[in-house]
């Protein structure tokens, strides 16, 4: 089986009145979008996942709305197999002089047929 591996670097912005963050990476068209469990990811031209969109940021990682404003790093990885989209996102927050990690995840059918392999996408603020 031919597996790609690509790592991105992105930006971001955080909307607090909605509570949705955005991750993203410059360079690759969109085409489409794809909805797990109210983690919205887009998908290039090249069938590569060029921006994660986290709605309902805060109850999703169980913090405060201005603890997501005040993320310093987010992870995104990305596993697809022929049959599933597996998502596990890292949120590093500055708390009270300390770093606070928190993950969550989500899955789905892989039902745009996206190409086997594994992406990340790193934001640091």
């Amino acid at each position: 089986m031919n597996e790609r591996r690509i790592k991105r670097e992105g930006s971001s912005d955080y909307d607090l009145q909605n509570d949705s963050f955005f991750a993203y990476s410059k360079g690759v068209k969109y085409k489409s979008s794809i909805d797990i469990d109210g983690i919205i990811l887009d998908i290039g031209e090249d069938d590569s996942i060029t921006g994660v969109e986290i709605l309902d940021a805060s109850k999703k990682f169980g913090i405060s709305k201005y603890d997501v404003q005040h993320c310093r790093t987010l992870n995104v990885q990305i596993d697809i197999s022929a049959k599933v989209i597996d998502l596990k996102i890292t949120m590093n927050v500055g708390k009270r002089n300390a770093e606070v990690l928190r993950e969550t995840a989500a899955s789905t059918i892989n039902i745009l047929n996206l190409p086997a392999g594994s992406e990340s996408l790193a934001v640091g603020m």
